[in-house]
């Protein structure tokens, strides 16, 4: 089950590599947290700090968009690991993924199409005849079609 960690980003962000040779995102990270009262209100509680972290595709692109004093929410799971520069056991938030928390972000989205990949060209020698599978079946990745018999979803309670 994966968790979510919303909070602030309170350090400059450091991309580095791994000893296997992957990408790897740190930053310490504040999170707030409120109490529900009876009565429907919240009170404040003191912030909690955590490492975040990423590996690989995760790792590159967080480090390209977040920078300290961001606000972020990030998907992944929380977990316990020794410190070796103190030796303490201490928690770090290991994203899977992560991006700007739009209630404090402002930003516009870019939603032009993406190119589509210029088109594969087959070699004469392989081109004598043989169809692929994808051909005779269709594209796997083709849209479904649609039903007929479908309602638009009801609004309401």
């Amino acid at each position: 089950m994966r968790e979510s960690f919303k909070g602030r980003i309170k350090s400059d962000p450091q991309l580095s590599t791994t000893k296997k040779g992957h990408a790897k995102f740190y930053a310490k990270v504040e999170q707030r947290h409120w109490h529900p009262e009876p009565d429907g209100t919240y009170t404040r509680l003191p912030n909690s700090y955590h490492d975040l972290v990423a590996f690989k595709g995760p790792a590159v692109r967080a480090y390209k968009e977040l920078q300290k004093n961001d606000y972020f929410i990030a998907e992944g799971r929380m977990e316990d690991y020794l410190s070796k520069r103190t030796g303490e056991i201490k928690q770090r938030f290991v994203a899977t993924a992560a991006g700007h928390d739009m209630a404090y972000t402002r930003y516009e989205v870019d939603r032009t199409p993406r190119r589509e990949a210029p088109e594969h060209e087959t070699p004469a020698h392989e081109a004598t005849g043989r169809e692929h599978a994808a051909d005779r079946e269709g594209s796997a990745f083709a849209a479904p079609e649609q039903r007929q018999d479908r309602q638009p979803p009801a609004m309401g309670l």
